[in-house]
């Protein structure tokens, strides 16, 4: 999740299907030439960085199941792709709480796509031992639907952001001062202790649900709202409650009060309370069938 910076989100949250089974095969996979991978116990973020360097990927701050996600999903078939992220199923917990960091360099100058699908996998497998497959579930979700027949959405103008080619995508902002461009369908987040302010671009609903609304609940969100346009989205909530009294710790939703709440404004309600205020929008309890990559095996990562 997003703290006090405000960047590009790619999923991690924030995809492409992958091929079933990700079976390993006798030929040369494509690898990295060196990569490197420790685990960062001082970072909040869950996500991949805006650009990379030619023939060169750094990750700051992911957790494995983002990794999974962009690997298998996101640049699944080796061509890039954000219109689908798999959910990722199974595994123990600190797959979904700690975060790495990974520095990787290719030989040559090979294909963004290709280094964060086919070349991540084969370092993923390698160091965490991974092994998953992918398969479709009737899963409990949130459908995000429609209050009424006016929704306050804002639609994104023509000129409101930047169409984004996840293939050739250039240099993250290297200093916080410096501002990344407004790609159209995605977006980022500044948090200040609990309070988070969300601004995503040019997104389709199916986007927002995906890549906002998931990462901050407790099971995918799915849109149902039969909107078909593109949008500039606002959000002001609370990070960490879930339905019911449920709240976020260490990745998982339990009862009580979230720590820390005393930076928490009275007047910035839940996610949920803030989609229906805000936007006209809602979400609601429902069932629908996901493709969702499963872990069958995983370890935490070996030496460099």
């Amino acid at each position: 999740m997003a703290r006090g910076i405000f960047r590009v989100t790619l999923l991690v949250g924030v995809g492409l299907h992958a091929p079933a089974g990700h079976a390993q095969s006798t030929t040369r996979r494509a690898a990295f030439e060196v990569a490197a991978i420790k685990l960062n116990r001082n970072c909040g973020n869950e996500g991949l960085p805006g650009g990379a360097s030619p023939g060169r990927v750094n990750v700051r701050c992911a957790t494995l199941r983002g990794l999974i996600r962009t690997a298998y999903s996101v640049f699944g078939s080796g061509t890039a792709n954000m219109n689908r992220a798999d959910e990722v199923l199974g595994g123990p917990r600190w797959v979904y709480t700690d975060h790495y960091e990974i520095s990787a360099m290719a030989e040559g100058d090979p294909p963004r796509a290709q280094m964060m699908g086919p070349m991540l996998r084969t370092l993923l497998e390698a160091r965490f031992k991974l092994k998953v497959h992918t398969e479709s579930r009737d899963s409990a979700v949130y459908a995000l639907t429609v209050v009424n027949s006016n929704p306050r959405l804002q639609a994104s103008k023509e000129d409101s952001c930047i169409p984004m080619d996840l293939a050739s995508l250039p240099e993250e902002a290297s200093r916080a001062s410096e501002l990344v461009p407004k790609y159209c369908g995605s977006g980022g987040n500044r948090a200040t202790g609990l309070n988070m302010v969300s601004d995503w671009y040019g997104v389709t609903m199916a986007e927002f649900a995906d890549r906002l609304l998931s990462p901050f609940v407790d099971r995918a969100v799915v849109d149902k709202t039969r909107l078909s346009g593109k949008y500039d989205v606002h959000l002001e909530f609370v990070r960490g409650e879930g339905p019911a009294g449920l709240v976020l710790r260490n990745g998982e939703y339990s009862p009580g009060s979230p720590a820390g709440t005393s930076d928490v404004g009275a007047s910035v309600p839940s996610i949920f309370t803030a989609v229906r205020e805000q936007l006209g929008l809602k979400l609601v309890q429902d069932r629908s069938p996901l493709e969702v990559v499963v872990i069958d095996h995983v370890e935490r990562p070996s030496g460099n």
